[in-house]
């Protein structure tokens, strides 16, 4: 994947994934070895507040669309999700928590550690407009990869 050719094959994808999961153990293990000095209804909070904005919405309206694959839902949820579940915005949402409590929590580490939880377990990245909200293989995508594959150079 480069700036040119803005895809992945299986393997490059699995390694990407392999990425986000060091980090991740990584920052639980930061937060357990730390466990009595977290506060840990705000790390719920913390946690919890990606999904309660960038997710639930746009499932309530995905699922009550029509049945079938390729249900539409409109724009705005595919910015939200991608708005919340960016590790940029939560650098923001860390640095401003930071500035108004004036001293370092254990639990800024939520929403990071969320994140990296959708990317490495879940293999969830930003969601382009042009796919399913959901998951769903994409017939253009899936006979390039095929194609890719198949040249055996990957």
């Amino acid at each position: 994947m480069d700036k040119y050719n803005t895809f992945h094959s299986r393997s490059t994808y699995q390694l990407m994934r392999l990425d986000y999961l060091a980090v991740l153990l990584l920052l639980i293990a930061a937060v357990l070895f730390h466990a009595d000095e977290v506060n840990w209804v705000a790390f719920i909070i913390a946690f919890a507040w990606i999904d309660l904005v960038g997710t639930l919405p746009a499932w309530f309206v995905y699922y009550k669309r029509r049945a079938g694959q390729h249900r539409t839902i409109p724009t705005i949820f595919y910015n939200l999700y991608n708005f919340c579940h960016s590790l940029a915005v939560n650098v923001i949402v860390f640095a401003v928590w930071y500035a108004i409590a004036g001293a370092w929590d254990w639990a800024m580490l939520a929403g990071f550690i969320h994140i990296l939880g959708d990317r490495a377990v879940y293999g969830n990245v930003y969601k382009p407009k042009g796919l399913s909200f959901e998951p769903v293989a994409h017939g253009g995508y899936s006979s390039f990869l095929s194609e890719y594959e198949r040249t055996g150079q990957w």
